[in-house]
């Protein structure tokens, strides 16, 4: 895992995204620190992240697609956390 990934997963999981219902948007995610990259690269890391199972996808808010952390995820983040 990078370091992106690495603050995705954080703010998912800060946010409390891990439910259908509690869910964060791309731009939601990308806003809520200022790390310097492009809601496009953002949406990327996610697509990867799903494919991986770390986050699923949530309710849609309006037209935007929304993000959980799953359980897979939260054991990944604390595995790198861990390393430290």
């Amino acid at each position: 895992m990078d370091r992106l990934g690495f603050i995705i997963l954080s703010i998912l999981k800060r946010g409390m995204a891990s439910s259908r219902t509690y869910s964060m948007t791309v731009r939601e995610i990308a806003s809520a620190e200022d790390f310097g990259v492009k809601e496009n690269t953002v949406f990327k890391k996610l697509r990867d992240f799903e494919k991986a199972g770390y986050i699923t996808r949530g309710i849609k808010d309006g037209r935007a697609h929304t993000f959980i952390i799953t359980n897979e995820g939260c054991r990944a983040l604390e595995e790198e956390r861990g390393k430290s």
